[in-house]
């Protein structure tokens, strides 16, 4: 059974990104899968961008699975 890892702080985004982890992106008001496995490319207070995508931090939830 795998288990995930919620990321919440700019130090977890930082240490996902550098150690190139994938990362599933949950909406945050149905909690569907919006995204699976992609790295962070970047990444600010508000915004987190993978793949080429940029997901709003306030309406996303996004996990690692470890």
């Amino acid at each position: 059974m795998k288990t995930y890892r919620e990321l919440i702080s700019n130090e977890e985004f930082f240490a996902a990104a550098l150690m190139q982890i994938p990362i599933f992106v949950i909406d945050a008001i149905d909690e569907s899968e919006v995204d699976e496995g992609g790295t962070v490319q970047k990444y600010t207070d508000f915004t987190v961008w993978i793949k080429g995508v940029s997901y709003p931090r306030h309406k996303h939830v996004f996990k690692v699975s470890h």
